[in-house]
């Protein structure tokens, strides 16, 4: 791809045509069409991101400064960021070569003399200290005076310990430092200034290099083809960097951002976090901003790439989303989960079946008013939610088709579901059908229900209200004791919207009793002629029409606070950053998050192929095309590997 961009020069010349050439993962530009190259940009080791506020802009951040781009329309602008993080992703492993190697193991390494900071001892010290730390806090919290004491008394040695090796690697600095001053004074005396482009003044905000910031990832993002040794230490100088002096340590440290888990890297980096407010709530009772009320969802400019496919192979714009994956979506079933408590208290085996059945039906009132899609999770990502009801956990473990695999479980009930669907378009409906299964377990006397769920369809695509609509039989088995249930629900309109009607016979095809009612109201069980409500939706919350028609529950799903921060892994949902930023109305950069992570997503895929590999869940297991839950999750919790073996996926 190649063409005419707007580059910021400086504040006298502004705005500049320059003429970009993208080449594998390099950006090359020159004043005109056909002259002489003025500078290149390598970026599979740069950070490239959009700007809200000025939807035509592009900026590629390469380490000691950025690159501001601006296109014709915010369409070109689009293309181009969608070449750019393409060619990112498609040629990162390249950065892995023997410069950087030999960068990051002495950010120095161009100055003569200089130390090599330990930055591996450096972190595993701060690991030590901060393990530590949140010991001591989880002891607090739980007020465990004794606990208290000894982690008091443990954390004062290790605060001593840890001190002496950090004091060391302080003395490096300092003596870095002053050979870097000495390196600046010799250039200066040497070189007299160029004036290329590589002496513009690059727009970057003020506050970003208030102190110098070395992450240590974008440090590595100087490539000798764009400076030479010489070149890096100009550029140092122009940032008037001073380490000498700065005090306390913990601020050089940020400074040179010591390489964090996975978790805490992504989370420092990523725009969608940067404005995100933690703290240590267990629930909430809104999201942290509402949805346009003025927006609509467009399908017709969608119809013709549409039209009798599979649209689990169709990738959707992040407008047709809503902040919430399908594993979270998964786990909104449970919404209603004292139902299965009650069913496993009966005696008679047609009635704990009859309560399944309604707990069935109950996870369809989530739904109402619903009308956008939840994120399709990437492969590997997962979701875990603890409540006091029940605790669950699920994955993604299959890309083509898409499979979310949800486990949940308590005293009374194991619970194993999957979203295995296909979805087609028919015109002005768009229809999705079942084929994976439900599982529910009753503890008490051992019961394995199985059923399939219904029919669904998004109705009103071009005209008219858009809504969803559930119908169809499903068909309910306990496979211990034989006894059988069918639910029918009743294809929505006028006369007969959201009802359902269904009957439980035993093992020798006795009819037990009658189940009516509606999904989105309540729901009642009859028996020898006596009727009894079992099922009565929860009522909405005041402001759920602004905040995608949530129920109170859904609202709970994406909710990070900081003790979960601590414990979830880089995998889960919560920490997706696309999601995170559509959830934050920042519409703009959860598409630009969006595209990444499917491009990511693709390569990571392609990786796999070309090593004739395939992506072994993590979490579940698969037997005859069969997936169980293997019951690992809760135990390597509790283990220091829990974090560090996850997958990058975000």
């Amino acid at each position: 791809m190649e063409g005419y961009l707007k580059k910021w020069v400086n504040f006298m010349y502004q705005w500049q045509n320059r003429y970009f050439i993208l080449h594998e993962d390099s950006l090359i530009y020159c004043q005109t069409k056909g002259t002489p190259k003025k500078g290149q940009v390598h970026l599979s080791i740069c950070s490239i991101r959009s700007v809200p506020k000025d939807p035509q802009r592009i900026v590629i951040n390469y380490g000691m400064s950025e690159m501001n781009l601006r296109a014709s329309s915010v369409q070109e602008k689009q293309k181009w960021l969608d070449a750019l993080l393409y060619a990112q992703q498609k040629y990162s492993s390249k950065s892995q070569n023997n410069m950087l190697l030999q960068r990051k193991k002495n950010p120095f390494y161009f100055i003569e003399g200089a130390p090599e900071l330990d930055l591996k001892r450096i972190h595993t010290t701060l690991t030590q200290f901060w393990i530590m730390q949140a010991q001591l806090e989880e002891q607090i919290s739980l007020n465990n005076t004794s606990k208290i004491s000894q982690l008091i008394q443990e954390l004062k040695h290790t605060t001593t310990a840890c001190a002496q090796e950090l004091d060391e690697e302080y003395n490096k600095l300092i003596e870095i430092s002053k050979k870097l001053q000495e390196k600046l004074r010799e250039t200066n005396e040497q070189n007299s200034p160029d004036h290329d482009d590589f002496d513009e003044e690059e727009f970057v905000p003020t506050e970003q290099f208030m102190s110098f910031k070395m992450d240590e990832d974008e440090f590595y993002s100087i490539n000798n083809e764009l400076y030479d040794d010489r070149q890096l230490v100009k550029r140092l100088s122009s940032k008037k960097m001073s380490i000498v002096g700065v005090s306390p340590l913990f601020q050089i440290l940020e400074q040179l951002r010591i390489p964090q888990p996975i978790k805490y890297k992504n989370l420092i980096k990523n725009e969608a976090f940067k404005d995100m407010i933690i703290g240590i709530e267990e629930t909430r009772e809104y999201l942290p901003a509402f949805k346009d009320s003025n927006e609509s969802i467009k399908f017709v400019s969608l119809l013709k790439d549409m039209i009798g496919k599979d649209l689990t192979k169709i990738a959707f714009p992040v407008t047709f989303n809503e902040p919430l994956s399908m594993l979270q979506n998964l786990c909104e079933n449970l919404e209603y989960s004292e139902i299965l408590d009650q069913a496993d208290s009966f005696s008679n085996s047609c009635e704990r079946l009859a309560y399944v059945m309604i707990f069935a039906a109950s996870g369809l009132s989530a739904t109402i008013n619903r009308v956008k899609k939840p994120f399709n999770p990437i492969l590997g990502e997962t979701f875990e939610f603890t409540c006091s009801k029940f605790k669950y956990i699920s994955e993604q473990v299959l890309h083509h088709p898409p499979i979310s695999i949800g486990y949940a479980e308590n005293e009374h009930f194991e619970f194993l579901s999957d979203n295995n669907v296909t979805t087609s378009f028919w015109g002005k409906s768009i229809t999705v059908t079942p084929l994976g299964w439900v599982n529910i377990k009753l503890k008490k006397n051992l019961d394995q229900i199985t059923y399939q769920k219904c029919k669904s369809s998004f109705k009103n695509l071009i005209m008219g209200p858009q809504y969803l609509d559930h119908y169809g039989e499903i068909k309910f088995k306990n496979e211990t004791t034989g006894d059988t249930g069918t639910l029918k629900l009743i294809e929505g309109s006028s006369e007969a919207s959201y009802q359902l009607k269904g009957f439980v016979k035993d093992k020798q095809g006795t009819q037990y009793c009658i189940i009516q009612g509606k999904w989105n109201s309540e729901i009642s069980i009859t028996v020898a002629g006596m009727s009894k409500i079992v099922w009565v939706r929860n009522a909405l919350p005041q402001t759920s029409d602004q905040q995608y028609y949530f129920t109170r529950f859904a609202l709970q799903l994406n909710h990070l606070n900081r003790q979960l921060l601590k414990t979830l892994p880089p995998t889960d949902t919560r920490l997706r950053p696309d999601q995170r930023a559509l959830e934050n109305s920042n519409v703009d950069f959860a598409a630009i998050e969006k595209t990444r992570l499917e491009q990511k997503q693709r390569i990571a895929r392609k990786e796999l192929q070309e090593q004739k590999k395939d992506h072994i869940p993590r979490w579940f297991l698969q037997r005859n095309g069969k997936y169980s839950f293997g019951q690992e999750y809760w135990k390597q919790k509790e283990t220091p590997e829990f974090q560090t073996e996850a997958f990058d996926i975000f």
